[in-house]
């Protein structure tokens, strides 16, 4: 089992950042190898260019390695806090170029998409201070789990949001990291 993890959070004492290392570590000591990408330490360039939208191809070096690392993954998860009812800049940046066609999608007859990744499975991990219900989702669930996902043939989507994190204690983000940790472990542990 190969997952990988996309981490969209500028501050590395941010509780995305403990988050992904909690998920990080369970996985590992259950055998799953992990490809780490933190998109703002990595200095990601979200900036599509006319070339890639031409041919789905990117000078970029670090754009296909992600691509490549995409493509074959088992499992993907993806960490990031809500702003403004969507992931940050940068992350939607890398969906730009990286969730691509040719890599993750085919368009399908009648303006579909035919998925072609690999990952059967993917956890949302998210973070916001607003209320959110999931019985009606957001536009969050409509990005990910409708169109980004859907449309690259992941099947399977979980998503942890964890609100109002302004408001938490230490002992709710201690559950917080165990609940993420524990969800990774159900969703890519065979």
């Amino acid at each position: 089992m190969a997952v990988s993890l996309i981490l969209a959070h500028p501050d590395p004492s941010s509780l995305n950042h403990a988050l992904a290392r909690s998920i990080v570590e369970a996985l590992e000591e259950q055998g799953v190898a992990v490809s780490v990408h933190d998109l703002y330490a990595e200095g990601f360039e979200p900036n599509l260019t006319a070339r890639e939208i031409r041919t789905h191809v990117s000078g970029d070096p670090a754009v296909e390695q992600h691509a490549s690392e995409l493509a074959v993954a088992d499992g993907l998860v993806i960490v990031h806090p809500v702003w403004f009812d969507a992931p940050p800049a940068i992350l939607k940046g890398w969906v730009d170029r990286v969730v691509r066609e040719g890599t993750a999608f085919e368009r399908g007859e009648e303006g579909g998409f035919l998925g072609l990744l690999r990952a059967r499975t993917a956890l949302l991990v998210t973070t916001a201070n607003a209320p959110y219900d999931p019985a009606t989702g957001d536009a969050l669930d409509h990005f990910w789990k409708g169109f980004v996902l859907a449309a690259a043939g992941v099947p399977t989507v979980e998503r942890l949001h964890l609100t109002p994190v302004i408001a938490s204690d230490l002992a709710t983000r201690r559950g917080w990291l165990e609940d993420a940790a524990t969800r990774a472990e159900a969703l890519f542990v065979t």
